[in-house]
């Protein structure tokens, strides 16, 4: 296997706007830094970064996007396009090393509307807001369908309607559930302020478990802060990402993992790190970049 660090040639960055086309547009990505592998039909992992953020001291290096990928193939050095530097890519990892570790994944579950039928993938973070929101609507008496922003609306206005207590404690039992938000109900939240943060509690705690899945069958788990007793995790940068080619309302989200992790079966783990962890790998996700510490 090999690892490289690709770049936009810089007579391209000068001349042309081309960076700015490539820049959080992963389909189109893809099929470029595919030309460093002509013909190979082997998948690639790739994740974009900010050139001047990973390389801040790189002559030249400013605002275009730069590319980490992994491959079964050596790549060519140039395209007309790209430069690639590369190295081969053979971790020697064992039980019990512990890593810092980047992660950009398409989390995402499966469910089942009915009995017998299709699971169909959603997203995990719309996933858990719709599942709380859906309780929150029952105890608010008011129609759980429709748009998640208008649902919250209408779960609000009639919370502070009626004053129903099982709203607020169903929203304090979602915080409490999620040990990084917990402490925060020593502070007297306003209501609205309670609310948000019971979504943002769901929401993290459905990807700690989502990654936390996803490393026992892929050979590690996170890892807790000896201090604090917390999980040395975090998940931020939530974004969708329209796929327009496929269909109006087509797309897949990205979410960005970090914190520590132990290998638990170095075989799987470096098998995740060959050939990626959860969907949407040909859009940049799912490659995990790991450091020891």
């Amino acid at each position: 296997m090999f690892f490289s660090r690709v770049r936009v040639k810089p007579d391209i960055r000068e001349l042309s706007n081309f960076h700015n086309l490539l820049r959080n547009n992963g389909y189109g990505t893809h099929q470029i830094l595919f030309d460093l592998f002509p013909g190979s039909k082997d998948r690639i992992l790739f994740r974009e970064e900010i050139a001047a953020e990973q390389i801040p001291y790189h002559k030249g290096a400013r605002g275009e996007p730069i590319y980490y990928v992994v491959s079964k193939v050596e790549p060519v050095k140039e395209t007309q396009l790209l430069t690639a530097e590369t190295k081969p890519y053979d971790p020697l990892l064992n039980p019990g090393d512990r890593l810092s570790f980047k992660l950009r994944a398409n989390p995402v579950v499966a469910r089942k509307k009915s009995e017998g039928a299709k699971s169909i993938r959603h997203d995990v973070v719309m996933n858990a807001q719709k599942c709380l929101l859906s309780e929150l609507a029952g105890y608010a008496g008011v129609s759980d369908l429709g748009k998640k922003t208008d649902l919250k609306r209408q779960i609000i206005s009639a919370w502070f309607a009626s004053k129903n207590p099982e709203i607020g404690d169903k929203l304090r039992e979602t915080i409490k559930a999620n040990e990084r938000y917990r402490e925060l109900l020593d502070q007297k939240l306003p209501d609205e302020k309670l609310f948000d943060l019971a979504l943002k509690a769901a929401s993290d705690l459905a990807l700690e478990a989502w990654l936390t899945r996803k490393g026992m069958t892929n050979g590690f788990m996170l890892v807790r802060d000896e201090k604090r007793e917390l999980l040395r995790f975090q998940a931020a940068g939530y974004r969708w990402h329209a796929l327009p080619r496929k269909g109006r309302t087509a797309g897949f989200s990205s979410v960005d993992f970090e914190g520590l992790i132990e290998v638990t079966d170095a075989r799987l783990f470096v098998n995740a790190l060959y050939q990626g962890i959860g969907p949407a790998k040909a859009f940049g996700c799912g490659l995990m970049l790991v450091r020891r510490v």
